[in-house]
């Protein structure tokens, strides 16, 4: 299949930006600034790659209105070039789309609703009343469990097991191996035995949504776990029960929150971030990589635990005087109370 090729005006035009140099240049691809060639349009978003910028063959290039000032080249000029990427990488995605159609491999109950302009791949399972909107695109072996709804335009890529009364909203994104609506950890201790709570709520999505490989949402175990709109969860997320995110709440890969916790809405979790349960998070709140957070907080802000990278030696030093914490607190106190007492004298 032949590129489709864009005028540095159009890409401007879709971009309700403007450019500078030759207009109808033809751009049929994106790549980095140091690599691209004379059809391809890159940007520009760190000073530190600046030096890149007057030897690179790119055709066009995105930069905010200072770099654009002595800059020769093709450019379209933007307040936030990375966001313009973002968009004109949309505009040239080469993600390939499959074709509408109903492949005669897959398992379909008789009950399930399925509309037209769909797409159900190779080894699918469909169970009884589920309802799959218009443009749907489900990859090879996806499970679709009993009367679970996925919304119109959603794609949900291969291997994904989606488990019964499940709600996908529209125009989501569910990368490979994602497992939705699997039991919550939910055990009772019977004299050193585990008893299983079942798990009876449901996993509500909502649009535009985008899980990532191997991420995990448990069902609720009486309230239903959700998603709000415009989530992003990168790989190896995981969401417990009852849990409830938000609008346009974003995690990095290995980010976990833990059951019944309240995040608000616009939230971002760094990498490797822990979130305890039964917490309530404010919205606009950041938690840094690696970091715990065990307490509610009322107000947004920049949270941290944990330290930074050491020598092995100085960590071991310091990992023996974090032992002796509560002795040396203990100390103090006792040096302030006879500090107090020589002043008073």
């Amino acid at each position: 299949m032949s590129k489709v090729l864009y005028s540095v005006s159009d890409l401007a035009a879709y971009l309700k930006a403007s450019y500078r140099g030759n207009g109808e240049h033809s751009i049929s691809s994106i790549a980095p600034l140091d690599q691209a060639s004379s059809h391809q349009i890159s940007f520009l978003t760190s000073s530190k790659f600046k030096a890149q910028l007057d030897s690179s063959q790119a055709g066009c290039v995105l930069l905010c209105e200072d770099d654009a000032s002595g800059y020769n080249g093709n450019c379209i000029v933007l307040d936030d070039p990375y966001l313009g990427f973002a968009k004109v990488a949309q505009l040239l995605d080469t993600t390939p789309v499959p074709e509408l159609e109903i492949n005669r491999t897959a398992s379909i109950a008789i009950s399930a609703k399925i509309a037209e302009d769909v797409c159900i791949s190779p080894g699918c399972v469909i169970e009884d009343d589920v309802v799959i909107e218009q443009n749907v695109i489900l990859g090879p072996n996806v499970v679709v469990g009993k009367g679970t709804t996925i919304g119109q335009g959603t794609r949900i890529f291969s291997n994904v097991s989606i488990y019964h009364n499940v709600q996908v909203g529209k125009s989501c994104l569910i990368h490979a191996g994602a497992v939705i609506g699997a039991d919550g950890f939910g055990f009772a201790n019977e004299k050193g035995e585990w008893v299983k709570i079942p798990q009876m709520g449901r996993v509500i999505i909502g649009d535009n949504v985008e899980l990532g490989a191997n991420t995990c949402v448990d069902r609720g175990a009486l309230n239903d776990t959700i998603l709000g709109d415009g989530v992003k969860l990168d790989n190896f997320c995981h969401i417990a029960h009852n849990v409830v995110l938000g609008k346009h709440v974003a995690m990095a890969a290995y980010a976990g929150v833990a059951g019944s916790t309240k995040v608000g809405d616009f939230c971002t979790f760094s990498g490797r971030s822990t979130i305890l349960g039964h917490l309530e998070i404010a919205p606009g709140t950041h938690v840094t990589a690696c970091s715990v957070i065990n307490r509610s907080n009322k107000e947004a802000g920049v949270f941290s635990s944990g330290t930074g990278m050491q020598d092995n030696k100085a960590w071991r030093k310091n990992v023996a005087r974090f032992r002796q914490l509560d002795d040396m607190a203990k100390q103090m106190k006792q040096l302030q109370k006879q500090i107090k007492e020589l002043q008073n004298k």
